[in-house]
């Protein structure tokens, strides 16, 4: 009847601690929601005013080769005018097929099949029981609010790496002058959407 009693308490203490950690996780799992809303459009403000500030610069650039020409300068065509047409054009086009939701479903079904997540991969070498796994890899099948905050954590890293990818092509493109800085950009965000995953984050913007 004591070890009873002494069971009975020792779950009732156990809730009593998991009960308000699950309502945090719930919480959180509602400001993640808000999250991935509000920076879908700082995300499409980002990549648009990337391009538009890409094809002004190439702009100024045109017309300083004009007024050099025309003064009989025999200067090269910068080499990078016809990159930062491309990446200008492509982030304005991005940006708006992020805003009208076609380009996710795109990018969705384009960057799928590639080999990231690993963080789900390292979670299935701990001795943790598949079908709780399942529940954790993959949040349709989540039943607590602390499983679905698992996710939404990996979800918001994987953002964050593809942000820092985004603005590390940009900066080299528009920045040749100093490559160190960008290299250093490009090799922390890049392994960060491997390890995270490139499209984790992507259904949550729809």
């Amino acid at each position: 009847m004591k070890n009873f009693c002494y069971t009975y308490q020792s779950t009732y203490a156990l809730d009593s601690v998991l009960d308000p950690l699950e309502e945090i996780c719930s919480e959180f799992n509602s400001f993640a929601l808000i999250f991935f809303q509000y920076f879908k459009y700082i995300f499409v403000i980002v990549l648009i005013g990337c391009g538009v500030l890409t094809l002004l610069k190439l702009r100024g650039y045109y017309f300083r080769s004009r007024s050099f020409s025309a003064e009989g300068d025999s200067n090269k065509k910068d080499p990078f005018n016809k990159p930062r047409l491309v990446v200008g054009a492509v982030y304005i086009f991005i940006g708006f097929g992020i805003l009208f939701n076609y380009l996710i479903y795109f990018f969705i079904w384009l960057l799928d099949p590639l080999p990231d997540r690993f963080i789900f991969n390292l979670l299935s070498l701990i001795d943790i029981d598949p079908f709780n796994l399942n529940r954790i890899t993959d949040i349709h099948s989540a039943i607590y609010p602390h499983e679905q905050t698992c996710y939404y954590i990996v979800a918001m890293l994987s953002f964050t790496s593809t942000i820092h990818s985004t603005v590390a092509i940009w900066y080299f493109i528009n920045n040749v002058r100093n490559p160190r800085k960008t290299i250093i950009w490009v090799f922390s965000s890049v392994p960060g959407g491997i390890f995270f995953g490139f499209t984790t984050f992507l259904p949550f913007m729809l």
